[in-house]
């Protein structure tokens, strides 16, 4: 039983370890699209954001935060941006269709 553990704690360091890795690498990549100076429209850019976020998911839910407690935080963010008028609320509004959007998909 004790090699069973300890084999699971091993592929739970593995898979913690790849998914930083892969976060650090694909916000490398989005760096280097950003200074390439590629177009909103372009998959390369829009799958590396989609990655990123994706990541981001699986790596609180092995560190044992739920996706529902990330979106609750995050809309816990947005309400706080809103509130607090900051620039990218008040010369975009960017907050508010973002707190709008993830309304609407609950």
């Amino acid at each position: 039983m004790r090699l069973d553990k300890s084999s699971d704690v091993t592929r739970n360091v593995k898979i913690m370890e790849w998914m930083k890795t892969e976060l650090l690498i694909s916000v490398g990549d989005l760096f280097n699209l950003i200074f390439k100076g590629v177009k909103p429209l372009d998959e390369t850019l829009q799958d590396t954001l989609a990655n990123i976020i994706m990541i981001t998911y699986l790596l609180a839910k092995r560190l044992g935060i739920s996706f529902t407690e990330i979106d609750y935080k995050v809309k816990e963010k947005l309400k706080l941006g809103i509130s607090e008028d900051h620039s990218v609320e008040r010369w975009y509004g960017e907050l508010s269709e973002l707190k709008k959007h993830m309304d609407n998909k609950e």
